[in-house]
């Protein structure tokens, strides 16, 4: 079995939606987000690059990538499906995701999910080629906390 990334184009916005769902309930439950307005807005932005999370043919996740400038990132939704959970397979998405976009990253993490709190700050600490990592203020009122870090490119590791 094999983990990958692939783009999730716009044609698949129903898809991501139905993914969405459940993810939004699990971490925001008190906000009110539409999970198909959400999708199709991160679909057709610019500056957001999403991937599902694949294990060969079955997506097992997604990840919402936003490009912000100055080269940095947040990684603003990031999701292994509960059935697809504790195999291993959110670290090396994780892994995947961050060395795809080498440089400054950032993450907020919902007050409202304690696995991801849990998932986050060791995941963090293992990864290969991550530096400077900080734990900081959250960016929003749903989050409990949020992390900042380098990802070291080829030529820096």
């Amino acid at each position: 079995m094999t983990l990958s990334l692939a783009l999730i184009m716009p044609r698949e916005q129903a898809l991501l939606a139905a993914a969405m769902a459940p993810y939004f309930k699990e971490t925001a439950p008190h906000a009110a987000i539409d999970p198909t307005g959400r999708a199709g807005q991160m679909l057709h932005r610019k500056d957001v690059t999403a991937f599902w999370l694949r294990n060969d043919s079955a997506r097992i996740g997604f990840a919402i990538v936003l490009n912000l400038p100055d080269d940095r990132r947040e990684l603003s939704e990031f999701c292994i499906l509960p059935q697809h959970r504790r195999q291993g397979w959110g670290q090396e998405a994780a892994c995947l995701i961050l060395q795809e976009f080498p440089g400054r990253w950032r993450m907020g993490l919902s007050k409202s999910s304690r696995q991801a709190v849990a998932f986050w700050g060791t995941c963090l600490s293992l990864l290969p080629g991550i530096r400077d990592l900080r734990e900081g203020a959250p960016f929003t009122g749903h989050q409990i906390k949020s992390y900042t870090f380098d990802v070291a490119g080829a030529h820096n590791d």
